[in-house]
């Protein structure tokens, strides 16, 4: 099937703020069941992680892009593709293609890859997309989010509740938004705009604190001078 880019260029959302109101209105509007929510994460720290709710679905981090992290992300897909590495076929992950969906992408990589769990329904917006999507590819189920009627009306009108006044779809954003989740025993990393999904490995018990050292490690330490982070967890209440 040809791909029209020209036209995919052109398709851009308001972006979603990186705060729980925000990400829940829209999970909400969606489908996510009202037992579940997503909630701020304060700290790496173990020792902190705790004041989080122990049942933990999925993280989010929101990061400022720069040259640093630019650069280790460079490096980490040349890593992968010379040394391989082993992806769940359960996963749910799709490609970025439509401007500053990032935040979007994040909760749809959350729920999706939880949605058994927490019960999404086949009749809401995300179960339809869900189902739209399996067995695609990551480039064809990003594709099907450009056309995805629901979803971008969703996501709109919650990009327009937040605490600060939304910027425009067309604004050049330098945060980008990423989701971490767990299949058969090991940590994922899911961003829209890398090559593919990466593995880090088995969780070990926790998936907060498995994400929480590989986003210190891997986004934190890579740029020590920058304060922009921000990481959400999906949680049961």
């Amino acid at each position: 099937m040809a791909v029209d880019m020209e036209k995919i260029r052109k398709v851009h959302w308001v972006p979603l703020e990186s705060n729980p109101d925000m990400l829940n209105d829209f999970a909400r509007k969606v489908g996510l069941p009202s037992d579940f929510e997503f909630m701020d994460v304060f700290s790496t720290d173990p020792e902190l992680l705790i004041m989080v709710p122990p049942e933990r679905l999925a993280v989010t981090l929101l990061y400022q892009c720069s040259s640093n992290i630019r650069k280790f992300k460079e490096e980490q897909q040349k890593r992968i593709e010379a040394e391989g590495q082993k992806l769940s076929s359960e996963l749910v992950y799709l490609k970025q293609y439509v401007g500053n969906a990032c935040g979007t992408i994040a909760c749809i990589h959350s729920i999706g890859n939880n949605s058994q769990v927490m019960g999404i329904s086949e009749e809401s917006p995300i179960g339809k997309f869900l189902t739209t999507i399996k067995s695609k590819t990551p480039q064809d189920a990003g594709l099907a989010l450009v056309d995805a009627t629901d979803m971008h009306s969703a996501s709109e009108a919650s990009a327009q509740g937040g605490q600060t006044a939304a910027p425009e779809a067309t604004a050049d954003v330098d945060a980008h938004f990423i989701c971490f989740v767990e299949k058969d025993g090991d940590l994922y990393e899911l961003d829209g705009n890398k090559a593919f999904p990466i593995n880090h490995g088995p969780v070990g018990g926790d998936l907060l604190e498995a994400a929480a050292q590989v986003i210190k490690a891997n986004f934190m330490e890579q740029d020590p001078e920058s304060v922009n982070f921000n990481m959400m967890a999906l949680v049961r209440s």
